[in-house]
């Protein structure tokens, strides 16, 4: 342990930590005053006449980031998830080099508990630059090995990240936590990430006086002028059957995938540009190059089921993304709706209606803009092979849909319902104010349950509906043993989600749910090859 990591006080676990009066710029002045008066150099520093020629990183400094998942650098196993701080020396030139200390599940706290800090202090310089990001995890607080509290999370920026830079001569720039992808279906707004944590970041940055870049409030506005479609490109909603190490494919509010953690970064270049600082100097890249890109050819469908189908293209020179719209056939003069989006040449379309003629036509784009549209196909979506409504014995049941509820064991008379030992922990019916699928649903109540389905052996699309409308709900889903992912449900509207790729080679589809609640309001499903 060295001098400096025995002066900073640590907090055990379970044990709040005391917010302490003093300020970081004046910890750091009367540290760097003792080391002058003793002779002695801080880890990580050097005194002045004892600095090798070039030491100094005014000229070619480094960017330090201290973070958790969302800015962390991942490997080719975790394609195509990646964070922002492994993509920002793209929008930094050739004099800066980042040094990405991100790493996932980590709190202010916990980096700090970790040496993860005490790392980076040893080998910053002055003229470098400490980009400070958490929130996510402090937030936390059924997890008690990260969590933080607000206030505690201030003094740990203030005394050990901006403290810690600036007595070693460093620019500590503090990030507030990037938004995550929570849309109410309602409204169509979305959430603001963390409030307290981003709120308390701005006042120790200006309580400080250092640089605060408010990664919180550009990534909100943002992705609320993208709108909930489209952000899902910039998160892990991963398709399955395209990554080997994602074959059920991701749904994931949270993390990034490879496009989006390139937006998240630019958008932390054009922040660091407006902050004034010497490094502001060395962002480029920010401002849209080349052309458009050019009009690509028809999409091709394949595997079309009951509310749309997986669609593929060539892939077009210069485009970060391609839209997929759509409109009823047998509405020529109607208007195109935005239906998918990808950054990658493949898109499942999900959310059409039922034997319905569509067509469907694709658009490439860049930061210039849109190409000209390709020229439509056309598909007919089938009808569902089955469909299910949950809930409890006696609510209604919505017209075409088979009932099940707690009570119905697998196989019985039709061959759908639950394992034995498995079943849900209950049911509610919310009364005749909304439609039969939304008013009722069975729920795990934070455990497992598991359904089952006699089916013939082929690829499936299965379609879950979710919510309550008493409140919010999460639910997991993993469909043939491939966990797909959690589907959040809003209080008064419902979520509606597709899983593609369900593959049933024994005669039976095989589902098992969890979650915090664990609600589950219908299924419909087809086969699709």
């Amino acid at each position: 342990m060295n001098d400096a990591t025995a002066a900073r006080p640590r907090q055990l676990a379970g044990e709040r930590r005391t917010v302490r009066p003093f300020r970081a710029l004046a910890l750091a002045l009367a540290a760097l005053a003792l080391a002058a008066l003793l002779g002695l150099a801080l880890p990580g520093t050097a005194l002045a006449d004892e600095r090798p020629p070039g030491d100094a990183a005014a000229d070619q400094p480094t960017v330090f980031i201290a973070s958790d998942s969302t800015a962390q650098s991942y490997g080719a196993d975790f394609a195509p998830q990646a964070g922002w701080g492994q993509l920002l020396d793209r929008y930094l030139d050739e004099s800066v080099t980042v040094a990405n200390h991100a790493i996932g599940g980590r709190s202010s706290r916990t980096f700090v508990e970790e040496g993860r800090l005490d790392a980076i202090l040893d080998q910053i310089r002055p003229g470098d630059y400490l980009l400070v990001q958490f929130g996510h995890n402090d937030a936390t607080i059924s997890r008690p090995d990260r969590y933080t509290s607000p206030a505690d999370f201030k003094e740990y920026l203030r005394d050990d990240y901006i403290g810690g830079a600036l007595a070693r001569g460093a620019t500590p720039v503090v990030v507030t936590p990037v938004s995550r992808r929570v849309f109410d279906p309602a409204s169509g707004e979305l959430g603001v990430s963390f409030p307290e944590y981003a709120q308390a970041a701005r006042e120790v940055a200006a309580e400080e006086g250092v640089p605060l870049l408010d990664l919180g409030r550009a990534s909100h506005d943002y992705l609320s002028g993208i709108g909930a479609l489209e952000s899902t490109a910039v998160f892990l909603h991963v398709p399955p059957g395209v990554y080997p190490n994602r074959p059920g494919g991701t749904i994931d509010e949270t993390h990034f995938q490879t496009y989006g953690a390139d937006r998240m970064a630019r958008l932390v270049a054009v922040e660091i540009a407006g902050l004034g600082l010497p490094l502001s100097d060395a962002v480029v890249g920010t401002e849209p190059t080349g052309p458009r890109p050019a009009r690509p050819d028809r999409p091709q469908a394949a595997q079309v089921g009951h509310d749309g189908a997986r669609l593929s293209w060539e892939p077009v020179d210069g485009a970060t993304l391609y839209r997929i719209e759509a409109r009823p056939a047998d509405e020529p003069r109607g208007a195109w709706s935005v239906v998918a989006v990808s950054p990658i040449p493949l898109a499942d379309v999900t959310g059409l209606a039922e034997a319905t003629r569509y067509e469907l036509r694709l658009i490439a784009v860049n930061d210039r803009g849109p190409s000209a549209r390709s020229k439509p196909l056309t598909l007919t979506t089938a009808p569902a092979d089955l469909r299910l409504d949950f809930g409890p014995a006696g609510s209604p049941v919505a017209e075409g849909y088979l009932g099940v509820g707690p009570e119905s064991g697998y196989p019985g008379e039709q061959g759908v319902g639950f394992a034995e030992g498995a079943a849900p922990a209950g049911a509610a019916d919310r009364g005749p104010a909304t439609d039969a699928l939304s008013r009722d649903f069975v729920l795990g109540a934070g455990g497992e349950y598991r359904l089952a389905v006699d089916v013939p052996n082929g690829t499936y699309a299965v379609s879950a509906t979710v919510g309550d409308p008493a409140g919010p709900s999460r639910t997991g889903f993993a469909l043939e043993e491939s966990d797909r992912g959690q589907v959040i449900g809003h209080p008064g509207a419902m979520t509606r989600q597709t899983f593609t790729q369900v593959t049933v080679a024994d005669g039976r589809l095989d589902l098992r749910l969890y979650g915090e609640t664990g609600h589950l309001n219908a299924l419909e499903l087809s086969r699709v090859s």
